[in-house]
């Protein structure tokens, strides 16, 4: 995976947070950071599904 800045890392936690917390609240915002999701590119998508990944383990 390439290396990611502070900011990017920080950016992309904090979506993967909003969408273990929020998948079952508000389609609208889901839809949207679902876009967001979907147009990274791919090493930060994977980035991105880690994190989702870490945040619902830690959730239990």
């Amino acid at each position: 995976m390439t290396s990611l800045t502070k900011a990017q890392k920080e950016y992309i936690d904090d979506l993967a947070m909003q969408r273990v917390f929020n998948m079952n609240n508000d389609d609208v915002f889901v839809d949207a950071l679902e876009q967001k999701i979907h147009q990274m590119e791919d090493h930060l998508k994977a980035y991105f599904h880690e994190r989702v990944k870490f945040h619902q383990q830690n959730q239990k």
